[in-house]
């Protein structure tokens, strides 16, 4: 920023609210609705195909990338995926899409390099949980849990 501009942190009670109080009241008690709850879900039901295949979109996006060696590219394709993964009815793709988002976040702040072999078995389990749903639903709870503990032996090695 210039040396001429400063920055001034706002205190939120300071902006003026978008809808007046009783407005606020009554559009919380709408989204918070049952009916707004169940109109919801049937749309990302709806949606469910087109979140999947964006899903599959970046998992493509991810492993392509981590193949060569962009780690920032693929950890924002990772960061994508666990947000949707869930949603795409693929829970365990987005815990282990979590799981590498969790350690390349720490490898970097240690200042450390990303195991190949770590990240790389990531990546195999999400392209694979993506694609076999039969195989998921029965080991990929295990799979995950089992990475996370490899991220954390690891981890604990490059902290000495």
């Amino acid at each position: 920023m210039p040396e001429s501009q400063t920055a001034e942190v706002v205190p939120a009670d300071r902006y003026k609210p978008l809808l007046p109080k009783g407005r606020r009241e009554a559009a919380l008690a709408m989204l918070r609705s049952g009916e707004t709850l169940a109109k919801a879900g049937r749309m990302v039901a709806m949606r469910r195909a087109e979140l999947r295949d964006a899903v599959l979109d970046l998992v493509d996006q991810m492993d392509l990338t981590a193949r060569g060696g962009d780690w920032p590219a693929a950890f924002a394709a990772a960061h994508e995926i666990r947000g949707l993964a869930a949603t795409a009815g693929l829970t365990a793709t987005g815990r282990i899409a979590n799981g590498l988002c969790q350690y390349l976040d720490a490898v970097e702040m240690l200042r450390a390099v990303p195991d190949a072999a770590v990240a790389g078995l990531h990546i195999d389990a999400i392209v694979r949980s993506a694609r076999t749903e039969d195989d998921t639903a029965r080991h990929g709870n295990a799979v995950a849990e089992q990475l996370s503990a490899l991220v954390s032996r690891k981890l604990a090695e490059i902290k000495g």
